[in-house]
C-alpha cells in the first residue's frame, strides 16, 4: 500500500474560486448552446418528429459536467453546472417572448417543438447525472493516485 505524501508535495487541481468560475462557465454555456440546439428536429414522413437535437443538447450538457468537475478537481463545479445550466435555461423560458422553448400545453399544435423542449428541460438531470458518475470515478482514481 502507498504511504501519503505529506499535504506540501500533494498535487492541488486548483482553488474553490477555479471551480466556481468552470462551474459556472459549463452552465452558461449549456444553458445557451444547449437551448439554441435543443429544438433541430427532423421529421419522418409528415407526424414523426425526431428530435436529435436534444440528444446534442444533453450530449454537450454531460461533457460540459464532467468537465467542470474533472478538471477543477471538484464534483461540486459539475454539480453547479447542472443547476445553473437548470436555471439558465429557466430564466431563458420565463424572460421576454420566448419561441425557443415551449409548453407541453403546445403539443398538439407543434409536436416537435413541444417534446424537445420538455425532454430538454425535464431531462437535462440524465446526462449530469451520468457526467457527474463519471467524474467521480475519475477524481476518486486521481486522490488514490496522489
Amino acid at each position: 500500500m502507498h504511504a501519503l505524501a505529506p499535504n506540501s508535495q500533494r498535487k492541488s487541481h486548483g482553488s474553490n474560486l477555479s471551480a466556481l468560475w468552470r462551474g459556472v462557465v459549463a452552465a452558461v454555456v449549456a444553458g445557451l448552446f444547449g437551448t439554441a440546439i435543443h429544438a433541430s428536429i427532423t421529421y419522418v414522413g409528415n407526424d414523426v418528429p425526431l428530435v436529435w437535437g436534444v440528444g446534442v443538447a444533453w450530449l454537450l450538457l454531460g461533457l460540459l459536467v464532467y468537465w467542470a468537475a474533472v478538471s477543477s478537481g471538484k464534483l461540486w463545479s459539475g454539480a453547479l453546472a447542472l443547476i445553473g445550466c437548470y436555471v439558465c435555461v429557466g430564466l431563458i423560458s420565463y424572460v421576454g417572448n420566448d419561441q425557443l422553448i415551449l409548453g407541453m400545453q403546445y403539443y398538439q399544435y407543434l409536436p416537435g417543438p413541444a417534446l424537445a423542449s420538455a425532454l430538454w428541460m425535464y431531462g437535462m438531470i440524465v446526462p449530469a447525472i451520468i457526467g457527474l458518475l463519471l467524474a467521480l470515478r475519475v477524481i476518486r482514481k486521481q486522490h488514490r493516485q496522489n
